[in-house]
């Protein structure tokens, strides 16, 4: 029989220690990426399936009062609840952060039934927010500026969870309360698990929330570049 016959015939336990070990080393490293990767997914796929919950088994409830109420645009029903709200007497002020420049205060008194009294006293308008970041930011100035401690903060169930992340790292020092806006369309809970759009939007907050939890948002970094460029 050849030497290379011989050699091919060998087990693993007649092979010399020194090529056994890189080969045992080797399986070792892969069953523990394998089994870090398969708790990587568990713990996200935990992750979703509680979100999830939270977001369809939202409840509306009536905050107590705060200095101010901020709500952050974007969702149905989150500016009709504010002013609401405000018309509840829950806060001094509302500010409206994220709002179209072409957003009038005629526009606001004739879609939502305000005073002007009560608009030039009680309302105001922030344009210059275009994410959840800036709406953070933008609401630690105007608090800042007008002295309040305490805000309540208004928008959707699945937008809560990220807005009051944002919040408290813009201006930790404030109090919040987070005020959600539920979507009743009257359909059972099994009926909007199943929902197609809400699976999409569900997931695709989901995946915001966790970037923001890592401080790796695609609205920092572009709030970070526009940084840059005025410093120039």
């Amino acid at each position: 029989m050849s030497d290379h016959q011989q050699s091919s015939n060998l087990t693993d336990e007649d092979r010399p220690a020194d090529t056994r070990k890189p080969r045992s080393l080797l399986r070792k490293v892969a069953r523990t990426l394998v089994m870090f990767a398969a708790v990587v997914v568990v713990i996200l796929v935990g992750g979703l399936v509680y979100f999830t919950s939270y977001v369809l088994m939202a409840s509306e409830k009536t905050p107590d009062a705060a200095d101010a109420i901020v709500v952050v645009t974007g969702g149905a029903g989150r500016l009709e609840r504010a002013v609401s709200l405000l018309n509840q007497g829950l806060g001094k002020k509302l500010l409206i952060s994220g709002v179209h420049p072409g957003y009038t205060n005629k526009i606001l008194q004739k879609r939502y039934k305000l005073t002007a009294s009560q608009i030039n006293c009680c309302v105001e308008l922030d344009s210059q927010a275009l994410n959840t970041v800036a709406n953070a930011t933008q609401t630690a100035l105007w608090a800042h500026n007008n002295d309040y401690q305490s805000l309540i903060i208004v928008t959707s169930a699945y937008h809560m969870p990220r807005t009051m992340l944002e919040m408290y790292r813009a201006a930790p020092e404030l109090r919040y309360q987070g005020h959600i806006v539920t979507r009743s369309d009257g359909r059972s809970l099994i009926a909007r698990l199943f929902d197609l759009n809400n699976f999409q939007l569900l997931s695709k907050e989901y995946g915001k929330l966790l970037a923001s939890l890592i401080y790796v948002t695609t609205e920092r970094l572009g709030k970070k570049k526009t940084a840059s460029a005025s410093a120039l």
